[in-house]
């Protein structure tokens, strides 16, 4: 009886969840202290069900074990399906305001050198702002569109020519400092032009500056003689270093209109080579310069006859006049060829001489007039050979 009490107790303690294990061990332990070697207490039945819990828990065990390995990836991190990742993954999960709740996002925090930046810009666009307005007060200043119109108006037959000449003259007047002077040398055949030119630009030009800017040089009123060759340059080189000096104390540029070069003696041409130098103070590298000539007529008379343009015709009458001097020879020089003047130029020229003498313009009269003129012929055009030098005295005849 006591043996069957001890052992339906111990199946009280199996199935109310108490170690088998330890509890059978100390009484085992008691057993052999208290009769040492004696025979066992424990039944077969009861040592089964030992047995069979001791696999079961060593069987939950190491599929603990297992469970836990595999929730840990290789390379140190969580496994996707792992306990933790799923609790993390909750975490991360979208949080839900109210419609009424004011969500305020972080500030991002600004470079300190933004404002600077800024700044830096603003200058740049107001400096670029006063350049471009500084160039259209210089060009108004000149009034360069009313020369235009005036050239273009009063001057035949020359549309490259002026086309050229506004250019070079935009270009450079557009502002006030320049690293070398300019210098326009025009040339042409006899007649077609070249000192009408001249007296339009010194008008117009002492008409939006001071007179005592603007230079009309002619030679064989200023130096007439050979004889006085050195004479009249030292003169000249006076006179440009007074007008320039002028032109510096108002801030403005002069003039110096020059006809009939080819008249000039070599120590004129000298002296003008001397200011159209690039090392020279401020002031003489702040002046135009325009020379008229007839010198290289003949190179240009063959390209007109030959291309019926001067296009093309700058360089071989740079050649042929660096062969007459160097000046010529000068990275200031812009050399402008004018063309023949054709037929219709002729009759145009006609026309307005008549209408300054008072005479009626009959068109047959013109056309009478202008056939008694001689022409090249080149590509069905009519080039007059003297332009329209002989106009004047036709128009007298009358």
């Amino acid at each position: 009886m006591p043996h069957a009490n001890l052992t339906f107790s111990r199946l009280m303690v199996d199935c109310e969840g108490v170690s088998m294990d330890t509890q059978v061990e100390k009484e085992r332990g008691d057993e052999e202290k208290e009769g040492g070697k004696s025979a066992s207490i424990l039944s077969p039945q009861l040592k089964a069900m030992i047995r069979i819990k001791k696999k079961y828990l060593k069987k939950s065990n190491s599929v603990r074990l297992a469970h836990n390995t595999n929730s840990v990836v290789s390379d140190g991190s969580l496994h996707p399906k792992s306990p933790q990742t799923r609790k993390s993954k909750r975490r991360k999960s979208r949080v839900l305001f109210p419609n009424d709740t004011l969500i305020c996002k972080p500030k991002k925090e600004c470079s300190r050198a933004n404002p600077f930046l800024l700044l830096f810009s603003l200058i740049v666009f107001i400096q670029v702002y006063n350049a471009i307005e500084n160039l259209d007060d210089h060009v108004l200043k000149y009034d360069l569109e009313g020369l235009e119109r005036s050239l273009h108006r009063e001057v035949f037959g020359q549309p490259e020519a002026l086309e050229e000449l506004m250019d070079h003259l935009n270009d450079y007047l557009s502002t006030y400092a320049h690293q070398k002077p300019l210098a326009l040398s025009l040339h042409g055949a006899c007649g077609v032009g070249k000192s009408h030119l001249g007296r339009l630009l010194a008008r117009h030009f002492r008409s939006v500056v001071e007179d005592k800017l603007v230079v009309h040089y002619l030679s064989k009123h200023h130096c007439p003689l050979q004889d006085t060759a050195r004479h009249c340059a030292s003169k000249l080189a006076q006179r440009i270093s007074e007008v320039v000096a002028r032109a510096e104390e108002e801030e403005q540029i002069p003039f110096f209109i020059l006809d009939d070069v080819e008249l000039m003696p070599p120590p004129l041409l000298d002296i003008l080579q001397t200011f159209l130098q690039t090392n020279q103070t401020n002031e003489f590298l702040n002046v135009v310069y325009v020379f008229l000539s007839s010198l290289g007529q003949r190179e240009i008379t063959a390209h007109v006859l030959q291309n019926s343009s001067t296009a093309g015709a700058h360089k071989p009458l740079r050649q042929a006049l660096s062969l007459i001097h160097p000046l010529w020879t000068e990275s200031a020089v812009e050399l402008i060829p004018l063309s023949l003047l054709e037929r219709e130029h002729i009759i145009q020229c006609f026309l307005e001489e008549m209408t300054l003498e008072g005479f009626y313009p009959d068109l047959s009269n013109v056309e009478r007039l202008a056939d008694e003129l001689a022409y090249h012929t080149a590509a069905g055009r009519q080039y007059a050979k003297t332009g329209c030098k002989q106009v004047v005295g036709k128009v007298n005849l009358l």
